[in-house]
């Protein structure tokens, strides 16, 4: 009985009318494609907030006049900006350079301008009137008949820029908007921010502190980031004085190498460290060497010379007792550099880079170019990377770096190279030809070569110097 009854209500059930069907039919489909426009144009709740450029690494172009942003997920130049220029080619030319710490990108040209990129558009920062904002740089007067690593005159870290004139020391910096795209139109009108003496050389640490020194007056400048601006210098006086001095720094310690003798001083440490391998030649010859690019706090710092590559102690044990140990290094065994007693004359190292416990290093010799890694306390051999045609080298080569990655640039002749892949290392689309007085963007054809397409003003027709 009961199942039948049952049987019989759901017979005599009355059927929904039909509009109210499609009613009910309709409101569930228009909620479900309101739910999928929302969940398609939603950026729902970040994790991390990643740009589109934020894996680009920029790099400079060379004698070709250009800056480029690689994408090495693609392997290729995805932006290639005009502008940096190039001059000749003579003994002191200059080549244009690029400067990157995270979103900011800032360009050197041949002409010792400095140029604020946007990593977000690729455009160059203008002013309130739409002209590129420009910041001329003094020029140095090194050491004339000398062959040596020339040390940094302009620096970008932890949101600072700073640069310091060679000859007097003038020191002047600022503050960047962490998000990239800052004016820097500024750096031409401020004051400086204090002066550590002449032929003197600059870095700027992890966390936007200045650090400079002068080679002549053995004095270090720091200058604290402290928010947007900058705290009280503080002065130390080191006892040495000399033509050329590279200073670098590891964590919030700077570290100074004296180019006169190859020695190496260190904020905390008791006496100099004689630097291995300097190739001093009776005091004669400035050092051909370079200390590291700077990283995080530690008892080493990382050096390159003509030689070799590797680390060497700078905490406070580090009295005498262990001078010139490698704990590890890179072989640059191509035969470049000393033979005979002589060093090569166009022989060019690169500032080492740290990129987690690793070790990056590189050097350029007319067409050759080779670079080692090492990850250990083991000796390393170098790696020769293919190249074209021969040439004199004038400028070196550069290992460029952004979250965690790295490419190796060629300052000459613009050739980038990946070091993270084991094979077809080299990033080959350049536009060729001479540089052109405007702005070229393209987008790279499956051959790698660029198409072009509608240019805008060059960074060459700012006007704003300081």
């Amino acid at each position: 009985m009961t199942a039948q009854g049952e049987q019989t209500a759901g017979a005599q059930r009355r059927p929904r009318p039909v509009w109210l069907r499609v009613a009910s039919g309709g409101v569930v489909a228009l909620l479900v494609a309101v739910a999928a426009i929302y969940a398609w144009r939603a950026d729902g709740q970040p994790v991390h907030d990643v740009a589109l450029t934020d894996g680009g690494i920029w790099v400079s172009g060379g004698r070709t006049g250009y800056w480029g942003r690689v994408n090495t997920g693609a392997h290729e130049l995805d932006l290639v900006v005009q502008g940096a220029g190039r001059s000749g080619n003579g003994e002191g030319v200059v080549r244009p350079d690029v400067l990157q710490d995270g979103r900011q990108a800032i360009g050197v040209t041949a002409d010792r301008q400095l140029v604020a990129i946007d990593t977000r558009t690729g455009e160059p920062v203008r002013d309130d009137s739409g002209t590129v904002e420009t910041v001329q740089m003094p020029e140095p007067h090194w050491a004339t008949g000398q062959d040596f690593q020339r040390p940094d005159l302009v620096a970008l870290g932890g949101d600072t820029l700073a640069f310091v004139d060679h000859d007097t020391g003038r020191i002047v910096g600022t503050r960047l908007d962490p998000e990239g795209g800052s004016s820097i139109g500024e750096l031409a009108e401020v004051g400086p921010l204090d002066t550590v003496g002449p032929r003197a050389s600059i870095t700027v640490d992890d966390d936007g502190d200045i650090m400079a020194v002068s080679a002549q007056s053995g004095r270090v400048v720091e200058i604290p980031a402290k928010g947007d601006g900058f705290g009280a210098p503080k002065r130390t006086s080191l006892e040495f004085s000399g033509r050329a001095a590279d200073i670098t720094a590891v964590g919030d310690a700077w570290v100074v190498l004296d180019l006169e003798t190859g020695k190496v001083m260190a904020e905390g440490l008791e006496q100099p460290q004689a630097l291995p391998a300097s190739n001093e030649e009776a005091g004669q010859s400035l050092v051909v060497a370079t200390l590291q690019q700077p990283g995080p706090a530690s008892h080493v710092v990382a050096y390159s010379t003509v030689e070799s590559a590797g680390f060497m102690r700078i905490d406070s044990d580090s009295d005498g007792g262990n001078e010139g140990e490698i704990l590890s290094g890179i072989d640059e065994d191509s035969g470049a550099g000393v033979t005979g007693g002589s060093r090569s004359r166009f022989n060019r190292i690169s500032r080492p880079a740290l990129n987690g416990p690793c070790l990056y290093a590189a050097w350029g010799e007319g067409g050759t170019i080779r670079w080692g890694r090492t990850c250990t306390q083991d000796r390393r051999p170098t790696v020769e990377l293919p190249t074209e045609g021969e040439q004199t080298r004038r400028n070196g080569v550069a290992v460029r770096q952004a979250r965690g990655q790295l490419v190796l640039n060629d300052l000459d002749t613009g050739r980038v190279f990946d070091l993270s892949l084991p094979d077809d290392v080299r990033i080959d689309t350049w536009p060729g030809g001479a540089p052109r007085d405007e702005i070229e963007r393209y987008e790279p054809t499956p051959w790698g070569r660029p198409t072009t397409s509608s240019p805008t003003t060059s960074p060459t027709t700012a006007t704003k110097t300081g």
